[in-house]
């Protein structure tokens, strides 16, 4: 799983675009993570909330990555760790009254 603010999504396109020396496929993802890894952030975040546990490894041989996207973070690109997009997330679903 990768997870990727929307903010990020907007600056590699921008990033991508205005460098010429930009080519090929980009992967625009903070980190790879299994879904179990994931679960277990918003449930440490958000102890409130019934997030079900999942097992460590939730996606058999799906090999974890701190830096997903090497080619976009050659060309400057800093991306929101997954602990500021969970809560981001949150935020804005309990802003909308999708969630309380």
């Amino acid at each position: 799983m990768g997870s990727v603010h929307v903010k990020d999504v907007a600056l590699a396109h921008l990033l991508v675009y205005e460098n010429k020396s930009a080519s090929g496929r980009h992967l625009c993802v903070e980190a790879i993570t299994h879904y179990g890894d994931f679960a277990a952030k918003v449930a440490e975040l958000y102890p409130e909330y019934k997030v079900p546990r999942l097992p460590k490894d939730t996606q058999p041989g799906l090999l974890r990555a701190d830096c997903g996207s090497s080619k976009l973070m050659e060309l400057g690109m800093k991306f929101i760790p997954m602990e500021q997009i969970i809560r981001d997330s949150i935020e804005s679903l309990r802003g909308k009254g999708h969630i309380s």
